[in-house]
Protein backbone atom coordinates (compact mmCIF):
# COMPACT_ATOMS: atom_id res chain seq x y z
CA UNK A 1 0.00 0.00 0.00
CA UNK A 2 2.75 2.38 -0.87
CA UNK A 3 1.36 5.87 -1.47
CA UNK A 4 -2.28 4.76 -1.44
CA UNK A 5 -3.65 7.83 0.32
CA UNK A 6 -1.53 10.24 -1.71
CA UNK A 7 -2.64 8.70 -4.98
CA UNK A 8 -6.30 9.32 -4.09
CA UNK A 9 -5.56 13.01 -3.37
CA UNK A 10 -3.34 13.50 -6.37
CA UNK A 11 -5.69 15.80 -8.35
CA UNK A 12 -7.12 17.67 -5.37
CA UNK A 13 -4.88 20.72 -5.79
CA UNK A 14 -5.92 21.06 -9.42
CA UNK A 15 -9.61 20.97 -8.46
CA UNK A 16 -9.09 23.53 -5.67
CA UNK A 17 -7.18 25.80 -8.03
CA UNK A 18 -9.80 25.56 -10.77
CA UNK A 19 -12.52 26.51 -8.27
CA UNK A 20 -10.60 29.38 -6.69
CA UNK A 21 -9.09 31.09 -9.76
CA UNK A 22 -12.34 32.43 -11.31
CA UNK A 23 -13.38 33.99 -8.00
CA UNK A 24 -9.92 35.50 -7.49
CA UNK A 25 -9.78 36.93 -11.02
CA UNK A 26 -13.28 38.39 -10.69
CA UNK A 27 -12.30 40.07 -7.40
CA UNK A 28 -9.17 41.56 -9.01
CA UNK A 29 -11.21 42.78 -11.99
CA UNK A 30 -13.80 44.33 -9.65
CA UNK A 31 -11.11 46.24 -7.72
CA UNK A 32 -9.59 47.46 -11.00
CA UNK A 33 -13.03 48.47 -12.33
CA UNK A 34 -13.92 50.31 -9.12
CA UNK A 35 -10.68 52.27 -9.46
CA UNK A 36 -11.65 53.21 -13.01
CA UNK A 37 -15.05 54.37 -11.75
CA UNK A 38 -13.43 56.60 -9.12
CA UNK A 39 -11.09 58.03 -11.75
CA UNK A 40 -14.01 58.75 -14.08
CA UNK A 41 -16.01 60.40 -11.29
CA UNK A 42 -13.02 62.61 -10.50
CA UNK A 43 -12.86 63.61 -14.19
CA UNK A 44 -16.59 64.44 -14.22
CA UNK A 45 -16.23 66.54 -11.05
CA UNK A 46 -13.23 68.33 -12.48
CA UNK A 47 -15.08 68.99 -15.74
CA UNK A 48 -17.92 70.69 -13.85
CA UNK A 49 -15.47 72.93 -11.98
CA UNK A 50 -13.59 73.76 -15.20
CA UNK A 51 -16.86 74.73 -16.88
CA UNK A 52 -18.02 76.97 -14.04
CA UNK A 53 -14.61 78.67 -13.83
CA UNK A 54 -14.76 79.35 -17.56
CA UNK A 55 -18.25 80.83 -17.17
CA UNK A 56 -17.39 83.13 -14.26
CA UNK A 57 -14.55 84.84 -16.11
CA UNK A 58 -16.48 85.06 -19.38
CA UNK A 59 -19.53 86.92 -18.06
CA UNK A 60 -21.33 89.89 -19.63
CA UNK A 61 -18.69 92.35 -18.36
CA UNK A 62 -15.84 90.41 -19.99
CA UNK A 63 -13.62 92.55 -22.26
CA UNK A 64 -12.83 89.85 -24.83
CA UNK A 65 -14.33 89.76 -28.33
CA UNK A 66 -18.07 88.90 -28.56
CA UNK A 67 -17.74 85.22 -29.52
CA UNK A 68 -15.87 84.60 -26.25
CA UNK A 69 -18.05 86.80 -24.04
CA UNK A 70 -20.50 86.29 -22.55
CA UNK A 71 -20.17 82.55 -22.11
CA UNK A 72 -22.98 80.45 -23.52
CA UNK A 73 -23.95 76.84 -22.87
CA UNK A 74 -22.35 75.80 -26.16
CA UNK A 75 -19.09 77.68 -25.51
CA UNK A 76 -18.86 76.16 -22.02
CA UNK A 77 -19.51 72.70 -23.46
CA UNK A 78 -16.86 73.17 -26.15
CA UNK A 79 -14.33 74.38 -23.59
CA UNK A 80 -15.00 71.50 -21.19
CA UNK A 81 -14.79 68.91 -23.98
CA UNK A 82 -11.43 70.35 -25.05
CA UNK A 83 -10.05 69.92 -21.51
CA UNK A 84 -11.31 66.42 -20.64
CA UNK A 85 -8.97 63.50 -21.33
CA UNK A 86 -9.29 59.81 -20.54
CA UNK A 87 -13.00 59.30 -21.27
CA UNK A 88 -15.15 59.31 -24.39
CA UNK A 89 -16.06 63.00 -24.89
CA UNK A 90 -19.03 62.12 -27.12
CA UNK A 91 -20.78 60.60 -24.06
CA UNK A 92 -20.11 63.61 -21.80
CA UNK A 93 -23.17 65.81 -21.28
CA UNK A 94 -22.44 69.40 -20.23
CA UNK A 95 -25.19 71.91 -19.43
CA UNK A 96 -25.13 75.38 -17.90
CA UNK A 97 -27.79 77.67 -16.49
CA UNK A 98 -27.73 81.10 -14.93
CA UNK A 99 -29.86 82.56 -12.17
CA UNK A 100 -30.21 85.77 -10.25
CA UNK A 101 -28.56 86.58 -6.93
CA UNK A 102 -28.21 89.71 -4.79
CA UNK A 103 -26.30 92.28 -6.86
CA UNK A 104 -27.08 90.56 -10.16
CA UNK A 105 -28.11 93.10 -12.83
CA UNK A 106 -30.94 90.92 -14.23
CA UNK A 107 -31.74 88.88 -17.31
CA UNK A 108 -29.95 87.11 -18.93
CA UNK A 109 -28.22 86.76 -15.53
CA UNK A 110 -24.72 86.68 -17.01
CA UNK A 111 -23.45 89.83 -15.28
CA UNK A 112 -21.29 90.14 -12.18
CA UNK A 113 -22.70 88.54 -9.02
CA UNK A 114 -25.16 86.36 -10.98
CA UNK A 115 -24.88 82.62 -10.33
CA UNK A 116 -23.85 80.08 -12.97
CA UNK A 117 -24.33 76.34 -12.47
CA UNK A 118 -22.58 73.84 -14.71
CA UNK A 119 -23.75 70.23 -14.58
CA UNK A 120 -21.79 67.39 -16.16
CA UNK A 121 -22.90 63.77 -16.49
CA UNK A 122 -21.29 60.68 -17.97
CA UNK A 123 -22.61 57.10 -18.31
CA UNK A 124 -19.99 54.79 -16.82
CA UNK A 125 -19.96 51.17 -18.04
CA UNK A 126 -18.58 48.60 -15.60
CA UNK A 127 -16.50 45.78 -17.03
CA UNK A 128 -16.89 43.28 -14.19
CA UNK A 129 -20.71 43.27 -14.32
CA UNK A 130 -21.02 42.74 -18.06
CA UNK A 131 -23.12 45.73 -19.07
CA UNK A 132 -24.10 47.47 -15.85
CA UNK A 133 -24.08 51.28 -16.31
CA UNK A 134 -24.38 54.13 -13.84
CA UNK A 135 -24.64 57.84 -14.55
CA UNK A 136 -21.88 59.81 -12.87
CA UNK A 137 -23.09 63.38 -12.32
CA UNK A 138 -21.48 66.43 -10.79
CA UNK A 139 -22.31 70.12 -10.71
CA UNK A 140 -20.45 73.27 -9.79
CA UNK A 141 -22.03 76.61 -8.91
CA UNK A 142 -20.15 79.92 -8.69
CA UNK A 143 -20.91 83.67 -8.80
CA UNK A 144 -19.81 85.43 -11.99
CA UNK A 145 -16.87 87.70 -11.35
CA UNK A 146 -16.95 89.83 -14.53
Amino acid sequence: MAGGRHERERGQALVDFSLAIPITLLAILAVFDFGRALYTYDLVSSAARIGSRYAIVHGAACTLAPPACPATSSSIQAYVLSKVNGIDPSLLDVSANWKTAPGCPGAPFQGPQCIVTVQVSYPYHFLATFGWTIDLTSSSQMPISQ
